[in-house]
């Protein structure tokens, strides 16, 4: 416990994503992936996450995503093995492929492995058994990655209910959680869990304020997938009540990617379109998945000009 005790305190602020660029073959271009790692502590973050849907599970095949772990665990401890660095298991498996992922990313060096479950919800043991079992199995620290579930008795999309939220510290290895329900509601309902469990709150940075007054200690980046500089900068400002520091990173930094990129072409599609507008990746992706078509990239790489020139004038350059 004194262990999990540990990285979860080291869990504080911003908790960056790693995002899986494409050549233009569709094999996963590990230089670019590299090159941002680099970037990303280069401008000062130090705890990094590959993920169910931005790391676009979705598209590979497990073996590429036990590839993909091991790949992203070695570049981020070799630039600091104090760095946290969390990976996941697939989005779609059984139990018993989840630990043999989890025993992979803990034989690699994770710090956490992130447990999506997908499967229909029927019970709350059914989804305590399934985190309960893992942790058993391996002694790992893991992540809860919790976003809604489809009911298994009508199909229709669910929150989490409170009670499975409460349950959740009974299970010893489970160090924090990734709210993903983007409900008020829901996120106050898994804030309960500090300081039990650290709450990581996906979402932009302007909703992560409203949850201040509710113990709200970390959070997922947003346009700090640009330059850990305004993940820093933010979580300091925040700490500190520095309001002039917080409006304008919310107001002229993050908001007009949120408001005129993400609003009208969806998060998973202009974030990769923000990165290559910054020269960090190319935003191509493999079917199903679409990426932007010319035209619509044009748009987000007039936004990310705009939102250069406000970085530059907040750290003075």
């Amino acid at each position: 416990m004194l262990m999990f005790d540990r990285i979860k305190e080291r869990l504080e602020g911003c908790v960056y994503t790693i995002f899986t660029p494409f050549n233009e073959d569709n094999t996963i271009d590990y230089a670019s992936l590299e090159k941002y790692i680099h970037h990303i502590y280069q401008t000062g973050g130090r705890k990094f996450y590959a993920m169910a849907y931005n790391s676009r599970y979705s598209q590979l095949s497990h073996t590429e995503i036990m590839e993909l772990n091991a790949f992203c665990i070695r570049v981020v401890k070799k630039l600091d093995k104090e760095n946290v660095v969390i990976v996941g298991d697939p989005i779609h498996c059984s139990t018993a492929e989840t630990i043999e992922f989890t025993h992979h990313a803990k034989e690699e060096g994770a710090d956490l492995v992130s447990l999506l479950v997908r499967e229909k919800y029927f019970s709350d043991e059914q989804i305590l058994d399934h985190y309960a079992h893992v942790g058993r199995e391996t002694n790992m620290g893991i992540l809860v990655h919790e976003m809604p579930f489809l009911s298994g008795k009508d199909g229709t999309q669910m929150h989490w209910p409170k009670s499975l939220f409460q349950s959740l510290p009974k299970i010893s290895q489970i160090v924090a959680l990734k709210e993903d329900a983007k409900d008020f509601h829901m996120t106050c309902v898994a804030l309960d869990l500090e300081p039990r469990i650290r709450v990581i709150i996906a979402g932009r940075k302007s909703v992560f304020m409203d949850f201040r007054p509710h113990g709200a200690k970390a959070y997922l980046n947003g346009i700090s997938m640009i330059d850990a500089r305004i993940g820093e900068a933010f979580w300091k400002a925040y700490k500190h009540n520095d309001q002039a520091a917080l409006d304008f990173i919310l107001n002229k930094i993050e908001s007009p990617f949120f408001d005129e990129c993400a609003a009208k072409y969806g998060w998973h599609r202009t974030n990769k379109a923000l990165l290559q507008a910054a020269g960090l990746m190319h935003r191509r992706d493999r079917m199903p998945m679409p990426h932007l078509c010319d035209d619509d990239y044009n748009d987000v790489l007039k936004v990310y000009k705009k939102t250069a020139k406000a970085i530059m004038e907040f750290f003075g350059e």
